[in-house]
């Protein structure tokens, strides 16, 4: 069934010919200093994937935390003069379609998350690699693991280009990846493209059940079995905690009905793991422009555009069971990640847990202390094109930077904008460092 979903081979060509053709390819890009096209493969049968290494609590990690903001800004200034001058004449952007695997009973009429994509993610890597096109001809899928134990992504191989006939294979190559992930789920079992599933974290909502524990999120709801098992995602959402000093709290508005009580109103919808917002999902689309001017122009672009189609695409009514009073996920997703301490996030300090003193906030990014308006995933700040001074009419929200890392990059020879805006961004501290 599997194998049988396979584009079509292209007929029979003359290899002598076929070789060289190739081999004039690789020469031109070689001398244009790019990869050939029919290389841009991601990886999807095995290769590539998360690492698997073990990764340092959020305490263990303090004395590095300075160490990793440094360099990573030296890093930045680095790769920023090596390929600055790189263009490409060459448009190439590719999706990303999450998953959520979900088990019906058409008996019981019930719904759950089917806690496999493990186990589904190794049958398609293992047919990808048996069966799936890796020459550039034809479609062919790269699938990959996402923070949910019952999520899985999957992208096309090769990436789109900027020809009309790479708009044409956007929806075969959409349509190839169900037709594939579907052929190894069970029959009871679907792949569904929605935001959030609507009863996640209550009651039995889980296939098999989810094993109790919850050492990492200290959930009340969402135990640590839904979490894919990968270091990464397990450290991520340990640290988080560690350094917000407390679980995440998230709040969405309940939806007011005639018979809504005032003090549920006032209460809202209460969510306590990050699985809650990170166990979402979307469509993503990443582009590589042509040089980095290009870039930053297309990024400003998408910041405007990017709440219209949060709008036009709203679908996420339900959460933890309840009817919101909200349509779009962005809220959920951004509280769920936010690891600012309370005094970061101007908030009276949560009594229940543990006082941290002023020596032992001292190794966070502005010692913990300094004031930071948003979550560390949320709307950008900051517009990046370089306009000859139009952005200090335009970049007029609260961005507060790292002193440091701004005068290294400043320093660095980075424009001013630029460096604002990745200053801004190590204004945060690094939650996953591998041991």
């Amino acid at each position: 069934q599997f194998a049988s979903m396979l584009s079509p081979v292209p007929r029979p060509v003359h290899l002598k010919l076929f070789l060289g053709i190739a081999a004039l390819l690789l020469s031109a890009c070689e001398a244009a200093r790019l990869p050939p096209h029919i290389g841009r493969v991601r990886g999807g049968a095995g290769e590539q994937q998360l690492s698997k290494d073990e990764m340092f609590a959020f305490d263990e990690a303090l004395p590095w935390l300075s160490y990793v903001r440094e360099h990573g800004v030296q890093q930045f200034v680095a790769m920023f003069h090596d390929n600055k001058a790189l263009t490409s004449d060459e448009l190439l952007w590719g999706d990303e379609i999450e998953y959520h695997l979900v088990r019906l009973d058409e008996k019981q009429k019930t719904a759950k998350v089917a806690l496999r994509a493990e186990e589904v993610l190794e049958v398609l890597r293992q047919k990808e690699h048996q069966f799936g096109r890796r020459d550039g001809f034809g479609e062919a899928c790269s699938w990959h693991p996402e923070y949910g134990a019952w999520m899985v992504e999957g992208t096309p191989r090769v990436p789109y280009g900027g020809y009309t006939a790479d708009l044409r294979r956007v929806e075969h190559n959409m349509r190839l990846r169900r037709k594939r992930l579907a052929a190894v789920l069970r029959p009871d079992e679907h792949a569904i493209t929605m935001p959030a599933f609507p009863t996640l974290g209550v009651g039995d909502f889980a296939e098999p059940a989810a094993a109790a524990g919850n050492d990492a999120t200290l959930s009340a709801s969402a135990p640590d079995a839904l979490i894919t098992p990968l270091p990464r995602f397990h450290a991520l959402t340990r640290n988080i905690r560690l350094r917000r000093g407390s679980k995440v709290d998230i709040r969405a508005p309940l939806l007011r009905d005639a018979k809504t009580d005032a003090a549920e109103l006032a209460r809202g919808i209460e969510m306590d793991a990050m699985a809650y917002g990170m166990g979402c999902c979307c469509l993503q689309v990443t582009f590589q422009a042509r040089d980095i001017d290009e870039s930053r122009h297309l990024y400003d672009h998408l910041a405007v555009l990017a709440p219209v189609m949060l709008a036009l695409t709203a679908a996420t009514p339900v959460l933890h069971g309840r009817l919101a009073d909200t349509d779009v996920r962005w809220a959920t997703v951004a509280a769920s990640v936010d690891d600012r301490t309370p005094f970061e996030r101007g908030v009276p300090p949560d009594e229940s847990a543990p006082r941290r003193s002023a020596e032992e906030l001292a190794p966070l990014a502005g010692g913990g202390v300094a004031p930071l308006p948003k979550s560390r995933y949320e709307s950008i700040s900051v517009y990046l094109a370089n306009c000859g001074g139009c952005m200090k009419r335009y970049n007029d929200l609260d961005a507060p930077v790292d002193g440091p890392s701004l005068e290294r990059l400043l320093e660095g020879g980075v424009d001013e904008d630029l460096a604002r805006h990745v200053a801004h961004l190590f204004v945060r501290d690094p939650l996953v460092i591998m041991k």
